[in-house]
């Protein structure tokens, strides 16, 4: 009986160990290969307060090409 109850607990521990290396693993791949993309509309760039200076100067230049 004592066998089987130290068996179990062996197993709840490599189960646990295994998911807090998991759970590490995932942090460190999300943070070393951030999959990040922020898409703008540059039809309405020049009106909204909300874009930053380094979107809008860089939608004016992609106009200027496209012209």
């Amino acid at each position: 009986m004592q066998d089987s109850t130290i068996r179990q607990n062996l197993d709840a521990v490599v189960a646990l160990i295994f998911a807090v290396c998991a759970v590490a693993f995932a942090i460190w791949w999300n943070l070393d290969h951030p999959h990040i993309t922020v898409k703008y509309d540059c039809s309405i760039a020049e009106i909204s307060p909300d874009y930053p200076i380094q979107v809008k100067e860089a939608c004016r230049k992609l106009r200027a090409q496209n012209n």
